[in-house]
């Protein structure tokens, strides 16, 4: 080899060899959100499989994430493809069951509205529709009270697109779906001209003076379920056996749920189990600081205690209680609403700039009785048309208010702006005192 040669091949060995990136780019369309579809019924993974694969990569679940998954996945979630609410269904709701229950709602709000002013433009919130019915009454009651379109509004926070457009049928006489950049996503006209937005999203909502109602709504959120062993508060999973069987178990380590959700005065006292659901907590929140903000009054009405039971979680099927933990999807999970855990999330906490003056709760037979239900109940027996349908609407009201059935099981509980605290005083909150100074 001669000098040269050996010279080029040591200078390749010393030197690395200069070399170029180069980059190449694929130009990628971004999908059209409003050509998306969801899968065909049919195709989709079903509930069982979802949880399971779930389970396998990250372990067993909570409760709450057991709840969302069964009730809000986008095509098999039990509230998004099927009407629930009725005798066909698994549950029935008071608005069902007789008029006379949305109209002494809506006269509520009317009255205590006007101990803070003419109330008008209105913001109607309606948080989980149901069938619409609520809002129809609500609507009857305010058109004979002298309200006009151009005084209101309606805005309804509803997660399934399956009971949007069973709402919409009900209220509207036009309605259509809304581009995916608009705060709501659906909206429609009543056939008087009243304006109808739906959200999946209570954030979404303008926040203007309003009237937020929450009947059934809490009861439904997801929850997490604790139990206090002798190494302190644990929390309730869900896990699948050998069988391929969901089933509960507690967990070794405190979660992260326990660590942030278990704290005083929750876990006060003796008690040994303890149901908490963060999202209500956020929500009754949210309510406060807008009608502290901007002004209007909430009511919710559900059926719940005062902090004094652990366990509630249930589900319901063809209007009888099963196992949630069978036939997954096929039945409504629900826990009873812990009022007092309410109470605290609204109520002034050190460095709250808004909250609200909690009234109540109140069982559902003393609230529709100190609002005069049954002086409306003997109206509408007068104006019946047979004594049939007498019959009916004093069946419907003994459900309402009969103690064995809903009359003390279900509850209201109100907030109203902190600014009112002197007017409350003169003119105690209907509903929720015996008083009545007007």
């Amino acid at each position: 080899m001669n000098t040269l040669n050996l010279f080029k091949m040591s200078n390749k060995l010393i030197r690395p060899s200069v070399t170029y990136r180069q980059y190449a780019y694929k130009v990628m369309k971004r999908p059209d959100p409003n050509t998306l579809k969801m899968p065909a019924p049919g195709t989709a993974p079903k509930l069982m499989e979802i949880i399971k694969e779930k389970i396998r990569l990250n372990g067993p679940i909570s409760v709450a994430e057991y709840m969302h998954i069964v009730t809000t996945n986008p095509t098999e979630g039990y509230y998004m493809k099927k009407e629930t609410i009725g005798e066909s269904g698994d549950f029935i709701t008071s608005p069902e069951i007789s008029q006379l229950f949305g109209e002494i709602l809506a006269i509520w709000f009317y009255a205590e509205s006007k101990k803070m002013g003419p109330g008008k433009p209105l913001q109607i919130v309606e948080l989980g529709p149901g069938k619409g019915t609520l809002m129809m009454d609500f609507l009857r009651v305010l058109h004979r009270l002298g309200y006009k379109p151009n005084d209101l509004s309606i805005h309804l926070v509803e997660i399934s697109e399956t009971m949007q457009n069973v709402q919409a049928h009900r209220l509207c006489a036009t309605h259509k779906a809304c581009h995916v950049d608009s705060p709501h996503n659906y909206e429609g006209e009543t056939t008087s001209g009243i304006k109808v937005y739906w959200y999946y999203d209570l954030k979404k909502v303008p926040k203007n003076f309003s009237w937020y109602i929450a009947h059934e709504f809490f009861d439904v959120l997801p929850i997490h379920k604790f139990e206090k062993s002798e190494d302190g508060w644990r929390e309730l999973l869900i896990d699948i056996d050998e069988a391929g069987k969901l089933y509960y178990r507690i967990s070794a380590n405190e979660t992260n749920s326990v660590k942030t959700l278990v704290r005083p005065p929750l876990d006060a006292g003796d008690r040994t189990e303890l149901e908490v659901s963060a999202r209500s907590l956020g929500i009754a929140r949210q309510l406060a600081q807008r009608v502290d903000a901007y002004g209007g009054l909430a009511l919710i009405a559900d059926y719940g205690h005062e902090g004094e039971k652990g366990d509630t979680f249930r589900a319901f099927h063809r209007h009888q209680v099963v196992n949630p933990l069978e036939n997954v999807g096929a039945s409504d999970l629900t826990a009873d609403v812990d009022f007092s855990q309410l109470r605290i999330a609204a109520s002034m906490t050190p460095g709250d700039e808004n909250y609200a003056l909690v009234m109540g709760p109140v069982q559902q037979r003393q609230f529709l009785e100190r609002l005069q239900a049954e002086f409306r109940l003997n109206v509408l027996i007068e104006n019946a048309k047979s004594d049939e349908e007498k019959k009916m609407l004093k069946s419907a009201y003994d459900m309402l208010v009969d103690p064995q059935k809903m009359g003390e099981r279900f509850k209201f509980m109100a907030f109203y702006p902190s600014t009112v605290g002197p007017i409350l005083e003169k003119y105690p909150p209907l509903g929720f005192s015996t008083e009545n100074k007007q």
